[in-house]
Parts: C-alpha cells; structure tokens; sequence
C-alpha cells in the first residue's frame, strides 16, 4: 500500500477527501493544518493509487503551493489481507530514470561488466559472464525507453537512446581494445555463440522484454534477476567488440544482430506489456501522441525483427 500526501491550501480540502473517497482509500486524515495550507494523508491500495494521483494532479493545474508526495507503507496494524500488487506511472518514471540516467556511476558499470564479460569469453567461463549478465547496466535504458515510448515522452526518449548509445559505444570501445592488444587471443566456444542469431534468441529475447516489463510494472523486482542473465546485452556487445579487434568480421557482424535482436525483441515486448497494464498518459491532449510515437515504436522493433527473420531464413 501507498500513503498519498496531498499539502495544499485550506481552499482545496473538500475535493482531496472527495478523491479519497472516490478511490475507496483504506483511510485518510487531515495530519497538519494552519492559515495558508493543510497536509491530508491517504493511505491507498498500489494498484489503485495511479487514480489518485491523476485525480491530485487535475485539482493541482495552475497552483504553485500544491504539492503531491507519495511514499511505501512498511507496517500497518491490523495486517491488512495481500492485495494486488502495482506501480503507479510516477514510480516507474522516477525508478527509471534513475537506471537510465548517463552519469560516471552508470559508465562505471558498463567498464566493470565490460571487463567481466571479456575475461569470461575469452577464458570461456560461464559463471564469469553470467556474473557480467546480473551486472546488466544495458538493461534499465532499455525499459526506460520502452516507458518513455509507451508514454510518448520524447524528452525521456532522448535520454535513455543517449543512455544507451553511450553504454554500448563504450562497452565496444573497450572490448575492441582488449580484442586488439590481448595476445594470441582466439575465439572460444562462448564467445563464438554469442555470434549467431537464431529464432530461439529472439523467442527468448521477446519473453524476457514481457517478463521485465510485468517485473517493473508490478513491483516484483526479484523477477528482473532472471530477466538479466536471459537476455544479456553486454556479452554480444562485448563478443563484437573482441571480434572487430582481432579482426574477424563474419562473427563481428553476428554478435551485431544478435544485439540488434535483443534490444529489438525486449523494446517490443516491453512496450505491449506495459500498454497491456494500462499504463499511458494521464492528459487527454498527450494521449493521442503517445499512440502515435507508441505504433511507430512498435513498427521500428517489428521491422528489425522482420529483416532479422528475413536473414535468417535467405
């Protein structure tokens, strides 16, 4: 459950508790209160909070000294039975711009798993790369993306395409170096499966992109684990890299589709999960342009995948 705090003026009282009563809040109090503003708490079921929020936000336009704050409730006593679990739009753009965002704490986490991943293929150590999969920094640009495009956010779209180009341009970067200056390296047998694309890895990559965006979406992050080592983006940007520095192109060119097929396959199904739970724009003026840049999302990712299946099958 969620406790919305909704502070504004004395002016605005009747219509928060008209919302909390709307929304069939558990409970709702008036917590502080003086001449220029009151604070009214709600407390509020997850998966019903996103109503509460647009309707806040609705009586929020145009006032300066309206402010929404919601938060986790940890313990209530008496225990109140499981309900459904749920993330409202807030949390999951607040969540994901924080993975997404491109600072030196992110960058740090592409060098480290960059490493982590070369040495497992070049030593053909499978726990290494899996411990390389769990690091995942690819992984939160991508659903930031899929949100950002479900939501038509072209500002948030923007970043995490930065985020996620800055990722992989660098993770090439340094592999291509370690391919280049590592002496007498050969391509091992993990390596080399990272280099070829098959309708097994993009069926895996679609079921991961829907696992990861039901994870996300209902607060279930343990999920996310398995998602990570199932469809890992680092290891192929890594095998490109290495194939690219000693000079072997045909697989170079392998690990780029399968990377292409991965981020292709995790945005498409992404993007339908997140639709399918309902999430869009809370504006009536943005909906209609957030399924626009929704459908030319999902043409983007359908025609990768098509050309992909096209090669695969010439």
């Amino acid at each position: 459950m969620l406790i919305i705090e909704a502070i504004a003026p004395p002016s605005n009282e009747e219509a928060i508790l008209r919302v909390a009563k709307q929304a069939d809040a558990k409970d709702y109090w008036v917590s502080s209160r003086n001449e220029k503003q009151l604070a009214i708490k709600i407390l509020v079921e997850k998966a019903k909070s996103q109503k509460v929020l647009d309707q806040l936000q609705a009586i929020m336009v145009g006032k300066s000294n309206f402010r929404v704050i919601a938060y986790p409730l940890e313990v209530a006593l008496p225990f109140e039975k499981k309900q459904q679990q749920g993330v409202n739009r807030e949390m999951l753009l607040s969540q994901l711009a924080v993975q997404s965002k491109l600072d030196w704490h992110y960058m740090l986490l592409v060098f480290l798993s960059t490493i982590v991943a070369a040495i497992g293929l070049i030593s053909n150590n499978v726990a290494v790369i899996i411990g390389a999969m769990v690091i995942a920094p690819l992984l939160g640009p991508n659903l930031s993306l899929s949100l950002a495009i479900t939501l038509g956010k072209t500002k948030a779209i923007y970043n995490a395409l930065k985020a996620l180009f800055a990722g992989i341009g660098f993770a090439l970067l340094l592999s291509y170096a370690i391919g280049a200056l590592y002496p007498k390296l050969e391509l091992t047998s993990e390596l080399l499966s990272r280099t070829v694309v098959g309708v097994d890895s993009l069926v895996l990559a679609l079921a991961s992109g829907a696992a990861a965006a039901l994870s996300i979406t209902t607060g279930v992050s343990s999920v996310l684990v398995g998602v990570m080592v199932a469809v890992a983006l680092l290891p192929p940007t890594v095998a490109l890299g290495i194939s690219l520095g000693v000079g072997a192109l045909p697989q170079a060119m392998g690990a780029a589709l399968l990377l292409l097929a991965n981020i292709a396959s995790v945005n498409l199904t992404a993007q339908v999960t997140m639709r399918a739970k309902g999430i869009q724009p809370r504006e009536e003026e943005h909906k209609k342009t957030a399924t626009t840049v929704f459908v030319v999302g999902l043409l983007v990712w359908l025609g990768i995948i098509g050309y992909l299946i096209f090669r695969m099958q010439a």
